[in-house]
């Protein structure tokens, strides 16, 4: 990848092994998928769709896959728009952007945006898996 490039975390519909149209019609025309990898953090079901939160303790683990992009803030703004978190965004936003690092499938590590789910959760819906198409 060349400097222009930058990262993004994705834990649920806008993964590529989902059949949801969020990926089909959001990503894969944007993004470049780089591969599988994990954050920490805790994963919650919060309708179809997950959030993530700050991990708790270090065997928080959400997995995911890094999408690679350019166009800088150009495309972070779409990307907040689609997750409606953009400053004209209707409030109150369900996610907050936030860099962290990402682990790749061969143990490197790389800066990522990561979006955190910003609302209150239900703590009976912890994804224990930290995978939201292994929610079990």
């Amino acid at each position: 990848m060349n400097a222009d490039t930058d990262y993004l975390f994705v834990y649920g519909t806008l993964r590529s092994d989902t059949d949801a149209d969020s990926y089909h019609q959001f990503i894969k025309p944007n993004f470049t998928r780089v591969g599988r990898a994990t954050m920490p953090g805790r994963l919650y079901l919060i309708d179809y769709y997950p959030g993530l939160l700050p991990a708790q303790h270090p065997a928080d683990i959400v997995i995911g896959e890094v999408q690679a992009f350019t166009g800088g803030e150009a495309t972070l703004l779409a990307t907040d728009q689609y997750e409606e978190c953009a400053p004209d965004s209707p409030r109150p936003h369900l996610y907050r952007r936030v860099r962290d690092i990402a682990t790749l499938q061969d143990g490197s590590t790389l800066a990522a945006w990561v979006y955190l789910y910003a609302l209150p959760v239900d703590e009976s819906r912890l994804i224990r898996s930290g995978d939201f198409l292994d929610p079990l």
